[in-house]
């Protein structure tokens, strides 16, 4: 229930994430995104301290990961994948949907990977069934870019679900950049 609690903010952020670049723009995002990081350090390093912070302390205790490395890790971590996206997509129809894919795909993966039954064979900590919802979840990212939601699903799904040291939202992240940019700029 927590975790998938924890998700469906995920997908939440990304979808006000999403409503920020439609109303503003990229930069006035790019802007957001950096003070949110920059004050969600802050925050963390208070919580490390020991002080409690009315809401942010509760959003803790409620929702993060009992086993994160540091309190607001994913947060933190989704914050920079779609900051990066920005700094690294120059067309904002692949904003929005690698966004999607970032929010929705993730999401959904880890929602229903988490009662899946087939590990995969170079992941254990992963299922088939949780990179399906992930592949699937993110076709409707074809929305913003038509049949290239195909390609950009089944990589960030193969990214995801890969065991690397990176957090799986900068891999996502830098999986959609290197597909966009081997199609567009090379």
């Amino acid at each position: 229930m927590r975790e998938r609690n924890r998700q469906l903010i995920h997908i939440l952020l990304g979808i006000f994430f999403m409503f920020i670049l439609f109303l503003f723009g990229r930069t006035k995002l790019i802007y957001l995104l950096s003070g949110m990081i920059f004050s969600g350090f802050l925050l963390v390093n208070l919580i490390l301290l020991g002080y409690r912070i009315p809401v942010v302390s509760w959003f803790v205790d409620k929702f993060e990961r009992r086993e994160a490395k540091v309190p607001g890790y994913g947060s933190a971590w989704f914050s920079v994948g779609v900051l990066l996206i920005l700094l690294m997509i120059p067309d904002i129809q692949w904003e929005y949907a690698v966004i999607t894919v970032l929010a929705l795909g993730d999401g959904l993966s880890t929602i229903i990977g988490r009662t899946g039954k087939i590990r995969l064979p170079y992941n254990p900590v992963k299922t088939l069934e949780g990179s399906l919802a992930f592949f699937f979840g993110s076709l409707i990212s074809g929305i913003f870019i038509g049949w290239y939601a195909v390609p950009l699903a089944f990589l960030c799904a193969v990214a995801e679900s890969f065991p690397i040291f990176l957090d799986d939202n900068l891999m996502i992240t830098l999986a959609a950049a290197a597909l966009f940019h081997l199609l567009f700029l090379l």
